[in-house]
């Protein structure tokens, strides 16, 4: 049944076919990527805040390097200049999500352009669907109904066809987009709490020089 719709929609349907292969592979990858980055990060904003407090740099660094990601990289960038001050600790953690945030998004414009492209697709089938049945209705009239009806076939199917691709693409995009937001917004309060607990450590090392 697929297979002869398939057929009835002609060469549009292998591109409609193509696109949702692709989007079904990216949205699998980027969704194992995220789990993946945001377990890390939980994990690592947990032991961080307990090697800290203690004002262990060396165990919050190694909790970073066991278990990389946007969020490990971002902090150890932080905890690398821990030892400076508070603008320092800022712009070096700044510059480290400049590289990655956009790891966060690889891949994601490719879910957005199916999206389109799919359902512009699905409008070319159409247009030629009836594009052939206006030629067939100009040449024979109606004395071949069957032929007629073909054309009107392809024109449905390849519209249907770039619908059921572009809707589901479109609810995987805004689904990964949204988790993505959620992780950046979760590495954002890690950051926070990273510069307020090194603040910390700073004030109790200069409370010490003054004992001293």
């Amino acid at each position: 049944m697929i297979f002869t719709y398939i057929v009835q929609g002609g060469w549009v349907m292998l591109p409609i076919i193509l696109a949702s292969i692709i989007a079904l592979g990216v949205f699998i990858e980027r969704l194992a990527y995220l789990q993946k980055v945001n377990q890390n990060a939980k994990i690592i904003n947990e032991k961080m805040k307990e090697k800290l407090k203690a004002l262990r740099i060396d165990e919050a660094l190694a909790v970073c390097e066991n278990h990389p990601g946007p969020a490990a990289n971002i902090i150890k960038s932080g905890l690398d200049v821990a030892d400076r001050s508070r603008e320092d600790i800022e712009r070096s953690m700044e510059d480290a999500s400049k590289y990655e945030m956009p790891k966060l998004n690889k891949n994601l414009p490719i879910l957005g352009t199916i999206v389109s492209v799919s359902t512009l697709l699905g409008l070319l089938g159409t247009v030629l669907g009836m594009i052939q049945s206006s030629s067939i209705l100009a040449t024979k009239g109606l004395a071949n109904p069957s032929e007629l009806i073909d054309g009107i076939a392809q024109a449905l199917i390849t519209t249907a066809a770039g619908l059921i691709v572009a809707i589901p693409a479109l609810i995987a995009y805004n689904y990964l987009v949204s988790k993505i937001d959620s992780i950046i917004s979760d590495i954002e309060i890690s950051t926070t709490e990273l510069i307020k607990l090194l603040k910390k450590k700073d004030e109790s090392r200069k409370e010490e020089l003054r004992r001293w």
